[in-house]
């Protein structure tokens, strides 16, 4: 792409140092059939189809593809359903591609209550999998982070993965429930109270009422730089720090 004179780098094309991760994580030399990007606020991320399999190269620009990779690999070993890490270097993870219907649809669309379920069971077996060692946190538990691949949840994203409290993550999904369209309406409470029921049936213990606190206070850090949303997310965040609202 050239703009006024100079040559500009096409970001929607895997570069050279992306091509060279691929073919040492596949070990042999393949042929693309299809690269594209896919939205990601903090990285840049392409999934390659190629005639070996097809596979996720992320272009960390945070620098912790190895934290990402080695939080995978434990994921993994533990039985949490997420993408398998091929390869990384400084910069570069490469990993499986699962395909999948991605979650915010599924909830934001079809309103299913299996999926929201499903959701509140991957998160409380997650952190059930990182508490050796005392308590981890994904710290981005939103919906497009997941997947619903052949009846089981996928999750993705685990660069932030850090020390802290479990309930956050939990809080930060809910938000992501009832703070995407349509906001806040009866259907999206009660996708929330199903997902916070089934971590509650996972770790065995009171998360409901424990997690409106977390719940709010995310509420009121999905507003930033959202000025029209910021009067009924307040709202919405002093309601549930009082209580969850009576559903019929």
């Amino acid at each position: 792409m050239r703009i006024a004179g100079a040559m500009v780098a096409d970001i929607t094309e895997l570069d050279p140092r992306a091509w060279e991760a691929m073919k040492r994580a596949l070990n042999q030399r393949v042929v693309v059939s299809k690269s594209w990007l896919i939205p990601s606020k903090k990285n840049r991320v392409w999934v390659v189809e190629t005639d070996v399999r097809s596979v996720v190269v992320k272009k960390s620009l945070s620098r912790r593809a190895h934290h990402e990779f080695e939080a995978l690999l434990k994921a993994k070993g533990k039985g949490i359903d997420v993408p398998m890490p091929l390869f990384m270097d400084v910069d570069f993870l490469v990993m499986e591609y699962v395909p999948g219907e991605p979650c915010d649809q599924l909830i934001n669309l079809m309103f299913s209550t299996d999926v929201a379920e499903r959701l509140g069971v991957w998160l409380a077996s997650f952190h059930e999998a990182f508490s050796d060692g005392g308590q981890s946190i994904l710290g981005d538990t939103v919906l497009s982070n997941f997947v619903l691949y052949d009846g089981r949840v996928f999750g993705f994203d685990l660069e932030d993965l850090r020390p802290g409290e479990p309930l956050d993550d939990v809080g930060m999904l809910a938000t992501s429930i009832l703070a995407t369209e349509p906001y806040f309406t009866p259907i999206k409470f009660d996708l929330c109270k199903h997902m916070l029921m089934a971590y509650e049936e996972v770790v065995g213990v009171e998360v409901i009422e424990s997690v409106r606190p977390y719940v709010a206070r995310h509420l009121r850090l999905a507003c930033h730089g959202r000025p029209l949303l910021r009067r009924p997310f307040e709202q919405a965040a002093q309601g549930i720090s009082r209580s969850w609202p009576r559903l019929a």
